[in-house]
């Protein structure tokens, strides 16, 4: 069942931004429409984490308490080496009461989806935006629908296939459908890399490590580390692989560079499964995570009674040369892509979804001018500018502890913050942007 409202906006994507666009913007009494090209819900991510000024945001929404209730809750980062921590970061410096929630991304998007549903709003799975044309005061999008067919005749196999299309008009449609956005492609919008992709050996570990409520980043020989404590009392170690490359991602990549198709990013997957570890069996193997914990962090001796789950991920990082125009516009990865040891493109698609569909509330409740929407780009891209040393690197101050002054530029990207809430914790290292960002 669907809700009978006329769907006024579009939302492609049904992950953590866009569910949270939706969801705002039902809230405002805006009708929305949720497609995604999943078969269901997210089941496994990388995702994992929100900052302590994205708390605020679900506080909005009244889906705090849940929030909470499904996360482990970290208060303090250690800044670690191979000898052990050298520094310790306080989260929520103006607010103490925050801390950083570590919750899987599926069991955000559920609390999302159902209350999504408690406004008549269902995530239509198994649903492609295929095609776009803006007008004046219309978008008109063509979206397909797809089923699984048998076929074979000795040997049967199933796969999906284009089961119907429908055309509709909309007023605006959000991208927030990842990193092969079709929307960003129907703006014309390139996205090109802003720095080299990075691979992470990952391992979900049972162990019995006291990690108290602390994530630790950890530096050595070119590398940022990060461990995870995660709600079920396991953790994650997440380690980079400076020298490996998949030679079959990077094959691909370079067709689509020599083909004039730079911009698009390659395929990671979202599903953990066994099959994900595919030719890297020595890099995940327990030997090897053994030598990356001597190597990295021999301080780490806790007892290894399982390794739960085990992966290589390609993390690319990208910038859209836009957030949008017209009656299209974008938040989350298919703006945007980072590293992934300070969490910040998740985190700021939410923050994202949120700014966006406040306006296009005021716009089609209020009858608020739509220039608004262009107040909501230039904000959007203030942040990306500081992330990605745009508007300036952070450099150390007078106060700076010698190991935190040498790792200033590297800590840009692995603070759990974005905006001025950045600038705030790295003011406690007694670290600042070498020019002003986000007045």
């Amino acid at each position: 069942m669907f809700s009978e409202k006329p769907a006024e906006v579009l939302v492609a994507g049904a992950g953590p931004v866009g569910l949270f666009t939706a969801l705002s913007l039902a809230r405002r009494g805006v009708g929305v429409r949720v497609v995604d090209t999943g078969v269901w819900a997210c089941t496994h991510s990388y995702a994992l984490a929100l900052h302590p000024q994205t708390l605020p945001l679900f506080e909005e929404l009244g889906l705090l308490d849940e929030v909470l209730a499904q996360s482990c809750l970290v208060q303090s980062v250690a800044l670690a080496d191979a000898s052990g921590p050298r520094a310790r970061l306080a989260l929520g410096v103006d607010y103490p009461e925050e801390s950083l929630a570590v919750i899987r991304q599926e069991a955000l998007e559920g609390l999302l989806e159902r209350a999504l549903a408690k406004h008549d709003v269902y995530v239509e799975w198994r649903h492609e935006v295929d095609g776009l044309e803006q007008g004046t005061d219309w978008v008109r999008a063509s979206i397909d629908r797809y089923e699984k067919e048998s076929r074979g005749y000795i040997v049967a196999h199933t796969e999906w296939v284009v089961a119907g299309s429908a055309t509709t008009e909309f007023q605006y449609v959000v991208g927030a459908d990842g990193y092969n956005s079709r929307v960003r492609r129907a703006l014309g919008y390139d996205f090109p890399e802003v720095g080299a992709p990075q691979y992470f050996a990952v391992f979900e570990l049972s162990t019995d490590a006291e990690l108290k409520h602390e994530m630790s980043v950890v530096f050595g020989d070119g590398t940022a580390n990060v461990l995870w404590p995660l709600p079920d009392g396991d953790c994650r170690w997440s380690f980079l692989l400076p020298d490996h490359r998949d030679p079959s991602v990077e094959g691909i990549k370079n067709v689509l560079e020599s083909s004039g198709f730079g911009h698009f990013p390659t395929e990671r997957s979202k599903d953990r499964v066994p099959s994900s570890e595919g030719t890297h069996d020595d890099i995940l193997s327990e030997a090897s995570l053994k030598q990356l914990l001597a190597a990295r962090a021999p301080w780490f001796d806790a007892n290894i009674t399982a390794i739960k789950w085990r992966s290589v991920v390609r993390f690319e990082r990208r910038m859209a040369s836009g957030f949008g125009h017209g009656r299209l516009w974008l938040a989350g990865d298919s703006a945007h892509l980072t590293g992934p040891v300070g969490v910040q493109s998740m985190n700021a698609g939410l923050a994202e979804a949120r700014d966006l569909a406040f306006v296009l509330a005021c716009i089609l409740k209020d009858g608020e001018p739509t220039s608004l929407l262009e107040g909501y780009s230039q904000r959007s891209q203030a942040v990306w500018e500081q992330l990605h040393g745009e508007a300036g690197v952070l450099q150390p101050g007078p106060e700076a502890d010698p190991w935190v002054a040498a790792h200033a530029l590297e800590l840009q990207s692995c603070l759990p913050a974005t905006g001025q809430r950045l600038s705030a914790m790295a003011a406690q290292l007694g670290l600042q942007f070498a020019a002003p960002v986000l007045k």
